[in-house]
């Protein structure tokens, strides 16, 4: 299943007409996208457990953003917050743009993971290093491929921790509805440990509603395959909403 998804990206990335990258991100995972210069996004997510992430992202250059994130498990809700050991550093360039004939390509870190953070690591890990291409076409509005490697920071000394893949779609259903869909392999996270991941790869969707050029929310339902060992927390489907304001400077 792994090698059928990744040849029909790769095919899905190389061909096709050009059309401007959307958006930044599929559900977690990076797009190729960046925001414009002097522009910059405030990013609200609600997670599983009372979760609260508030991210801020700065386009410095059309090429170039920077963003940072901070947050934590059981802010809303009984008990005491438990909050995320270190805020989350974010950064993209964006090296080629796409074309007629080649996707967009960018480069970048980000060390915020998600859910809560346990022995050395978030539930669902971090991207850290990676590498994305973006593809777009024109298919009954906007249909986007994307796809890239990464390298997660987080638990590295870990053995299982190995040089990972993923890739997704967005599709508009309309001017102000989209769909988002997005697979990480996970081969950072698949030993059978009874704990986190047992090999099944996480499978993310996400809703978006565009209100208008400057407000978004986006409803997602996160890890749908179940991978993890049946009965813990990281076996469950994770339900989170995601509130985006754009501005200018």
């Amino acid at each position: 299943m792994r090698k059928i998804f990744i040849i029909t990206l790769v095919l899905a990335l190389l061909g096709g007409a050009a059309h401007a990258v959307q958006f930044g991100e599929m559900v977690d995972y990076p797009t190729a996208g960046t925001l414009a210069r002097a522009t910059y996004s405030i990013n609200l997510k609600m997670q599983p457990v009372g979760g609260l992430l508030l991210g801020f992202n700065f386009g410095l250059f059309d090429r170039l953003n920077f963003g940072f994130a901070y947050g934590g498990d059981n802010i809303i809700g009984y008990g005491n917050p438990e909050w995320n050991p270190q805020p989350g550093f974010m950064a993209k360039y964006r090296i080629f743009d796409e074309s007629y004939y080649g996707p967009g390509i960018a480069l970048g870190f980000n060390n915020q993971g998600n859910g809560p953070y346990l022995n050395n690591r978030y539930l669902t890990k971090s991207p850290g290093f990676y590498a994305v291409a973006s593809k777009n076409y024109r298919f009954m509005g906007t249909l986007a491929f994307h796809g890239g490697a990464n390298y997660s920071i987080e638990d590295r000394t870990n053995p299982d921790n190995a040089l990972n893949f993923f890739g997704g779609l967005e599709k508009s259903l309309n001017p102000e509805l989209w769909l988002a869909a997005e697979y990480d392999l996970a081969l950072n996270d698949n030993e059978e440990d009874q704990q986190y991941g047992e090999g099944y790869g996480y499978l993310n969707l996400g809703l978006r509603w565009l209100f208008n050029q400057k407000l978004m929310m986006e409803f997602d339902l996160r890890n749908i395959l179940r991978n993890g060992p049946e009965g813990q927390e990281s076996a469950r489907v994770g339900r989170t909403v995601k509130i985006s304001y754009y501005d200018a400077f």
